[in-house]
C-alpha cells in the first residue's frame, strides 16, 4: 500500500509504475479510518479472487486529481463522495471532462447522494459501513467491464493479429515463441510464453506445466497428471494441487 498526501505530491516525491501489469487501484477518502478500511477490504478481496493488484492511498480529491494529472494510471477509483476542499462528485467530473473513463466506485454515509453517480458514469455507489459482499461485487464488476482485456494484439505471419482471449484454448512454447490453440485452430507467434502469460487474464489462464498455459474455461476434466480440454494435455505433478484450487475457483466465479 502506498499513501499520498498533497504535500508529497507537490514535492514530487511520487513514482507509479505505469508499466505494471497489476491492476492500479486508488482509494480517496479524507476520514483516516475509513481510508484503511477501504484499503484492507479490498486487498484481501482481491487477494482472495487471485488478482494482483497495487493500491495507492489518498488524503483528498486534490491530491489524486494533481497524481492523474503527472501521468499516474489507475484501473478503478475508490472515491469518497463527502471530502473537505473538491469532493469525490467534483472529482469524478473533473476526471470525466478530461476524457477520463476510469471505472468509479463512490462510496459515502449520505445516502442521498448515490441519485447523482450517474451524472458521471459511477459504476457503484457503496454506502459507509461497508459491507465486503458489496465491495467485492463492485470490485469484480469494475474489473469484469472495465480492466479484463477483451483483444490482445500479437504479431503472426498475417501480420498484428486481434485475438480475443476467451477464444484461445492453450498456450504452449514453440520454437522461438509460442503456438496458441484457438478456437478457429492454431496460430504461431515470435511472443514468448511468459510474455503472453502476462497479458492475458490472470482469472482464466494458468500455467498446468512449464510450457504450457492453458484457458481454465475449455477443462473439461482434471487427472492426476493430465488434463482434458479438445485434446489431452500434460500436468506438472507439482502444479496438480494449485490447478485444482485455481479451477475452483474460476467455476464459482
Amino acid at each position: 500500500m502506498v499513501y499520498y498526501t498533497e504535500k508529497t505530491i507537490r514535492e514530487g516525491h511520487i513514482m507509479l509504475e505505469h508499466l505494471n501489469p497489476q491492476l492500479q487501484i486508488a482509494v480517496c477518502d479524507d476520514e483516516t479510518m475509513d481510508r484503511q478500511q477501504a484499503e484492507t477490504l479490498t486487498t484481501d478481496i482481491m487477494t482472495a479472487e487471485g488478482l494482483s493488484c497495487a493500491l495507492s492511498g489518498f488524503d483528498s480529491a486534490t491530491a489524486l486529481l494533481s497524481a492523474i494529472q503527472g501521468g499516474a494510471q489507475f484501473h478503478i477509483l475508490l472515491l469518497d463522495v463527502m471530502m473537505e476542499g473538491p469532493d469525490g462528485m467534483e472529482l469524478a467530473a473533473a476526471l470525466r471532462k478530461l476524457g477520463d473513463g476510469t471505472a468509479i466506485i463512490f462510496i459515502s454515509s449520505n445516502r442521498e447522494m448515490a441519485l447523482r453517480d450517474y451524472e458521471v458514469s459511477a459504476a457503484r455507489y457503496l454506502a459507509k459501513p461497508f459491507r465486503t459482499e458489496r465491495l467485492r461485487e463492485a470490485l469484480l464488476y469494475c474489473y469484469k467491464t472495465f480492466c479484463e482485456k477483451k483483444e490482445i494484439l500479437l504479431p503472426t505471419e498475417k501480420g498484428q493479429s486481434k485475438l480475443a482471449p476467451s477464444g484461445i484454448i492453450y498456450v504452449e512454447s514453440w520454437e522461438r515463441g509460442s503456438r496458441l490453440q484457438l478456437t478457429s485452430g492454431p496460430i504461431e507467434t515470435s511472443v514468448k510464453i511468459s510474455e503472453l502469460a502476462a497479458m492475458l487474464p490472470e482469472r482464466s489462464f494458468t500455467f498446468c506445466h512449464r510450457t504450457i498455459l492453458v484457458n481454465l474455461a475449455f477443462i473439461k476434466h482434471l487427472r492426476s497428471c493430465e488434463i482434458e480440454l479438445a485434446g489431452i494435455l500434460p500436468v506438472s505433478k507439482h502444479r496438480v494441487s494449485d490447478l485444482k484450487k485455481r479451477l475452483l475457483e474460476y467455476m464459482q466465479g
